[in-house]
């Protein structure tokens, strides 16, 4: 199986051509990126810390309250280079990791932050992390095609994100599609995602698109475009996009066991539907993982839950769901057709023997080549 390139269609020196052939991008002059989600946004605790402590004026208002809040967490926890955990948590969740969330010092903290202008150069900042330089994908003739979507501007999988689209490229090619893989937003656009039945988010981590990026992609699935979102796909404490936590993922990441408990064995508990999504899994399961909670079960919504956690096979401590803790599920979207499952966050799954037959039936029917269970 091999990947498709990425053609270029630009000329230019031989080593620039190489290297862009060499790294999977094609990096063209950009124009810089003025429709993120948060660029006007005033400044508030319920920002993105990222985008705080990035910013001397706005981290100063914070360090002048809280002085010791940025120097004594963990560095990895707010690194100032993308990835950072910092994009995917609010200073007001900071200040709850902190045991400092709504103290007497908060609300001044909060109104001077308010009263800080946002600069030209503040709104740059923010979208700095975004993709506007044009993406140009030359298939193969493959009669399905994948794209694996890999940007990561929030928590880095490392490992796992390889291990996934090691495995989805070799799956993929056992089932005769055609794989491509990126990690530009700027790849979504409605002549790119119009060559792919199916858009595979492999832990996809921090906001990734801006919003015109976002609206194309809408329509794709809206339109009879598939999505499978892969564990950090929907691993997020906040979103800034209310059509993907609401409508195609359905439920809020909460939190996982920490500390000792972080991985743990639990029996996974399988409903078989219409989709024929894990018809080859067995009933129950065991597999060694990290287990997501969220704050709510999917199907109250009427999306088809496939597998299920039982709690007493581990301990989800605080986090507990109950009797339906689900894990994996799918639903259409308009004409669209979208999974999401939790399972991935240690590399090692992805050669569980259960989880690929997972994988193999939501690509096959996320890609529009299983059941006709959505209205195409």
């Amino acid at each position: 199986m091999r990947f498709n390139k990425i053609a270029l269609k630009t000329t230019g020196a031989a080593i620039f051509a190489l290297a862009c052939l060499l790294t999977g991008q094609v990096s063209l002059a950009a124009e810089p990126v003025v429709d993120c989600a948060l660029r006007e946004t005033p400044f508030s605790s319920s920002l993105p810390a990222y985008d705080i402590m990035t910013r001397p004026a706005a981290r100063a208002v914070v360090e002048k309250y809280y002085p010791d809040l940025f120097a004594t967490l963990p560095a990895g926890l707010l690194s100032d280079d993308i990835p950072s955990f910092g994009t995917i948590i609010t200073l007001d969740q900071l200040l709850a990791r902190a045991g400092k969330e709504d103290d007497s010092q908060a609300p001044a903290m909060r109104k001077e932050l308010a009263a800080l202008p946002v600069t030209e150069a503040d709104k740059e900042a923010r979208c700095a992390r975004f993709d506007v330089e044009p993406v140009i994908f030359e298939l193969g003739n493959e009669p399905v095609q994948v794209l694996i979507f890999q940007k990561i501007n929030g928590y880095d999988h490392g490992l796992s994100v390889t291990a996934a689209t090691d495995n989805l490229t070799k799956l993929a090619g056992e089932m005769g599609y055609g794989v491509t893989v990126s990690a530009k937003g700027s790849a979504f656009t409605e002549e790119n995602l119009a060559k792919f039945d199916v858009v595979v988010w492999n832990n996809v981590s921090g906001d990734a698109l801006t919003l015109s990026q976002r609206a194309t992609f809408e329509d794709y699935i809206n339109k009879g475009g598939g999505f499978m979102g892969i564990h950090a796909s929907a691993g997020d404490s906040i979103y800034f996009w209310d059509w993907y936590r609401d409508s195609l993922i359905g439920a809020q990441f909460i939190g996982h066991p920490r500390g000792p408990h972080q991985f743990q064995q639990a029996t996974i508990m399988v409903d078989h539907h219409d989709t024929g999504i894990a018809a080859d899994v067995p009933k129950s399961w065991q597999l060694i993982d990290e287990w997501y909670s969220f704050d709510r079960n999917p199907a109250e919504n009427g999306y088809d839950v496939i597998m299920s956690l039982d709690e007493s096979t581990y301990q989800p401590g605080d986090l507990a769901m109950g009797d339906d803790h689900p894990i994996v599920w799918s639903h259409c979207v308009g004409k669209g057709r979208a999974m999401y499952t939790a399972i991935g966050h240690r590399s090692e799954v992805y050669e569980a023997k259960n989880n690929i037959r997972l994988l193999k039936d939501g690509l096959k029917w996320t890609s529009g080549q299983g059941k006709k269970t959505c209205s195409e």
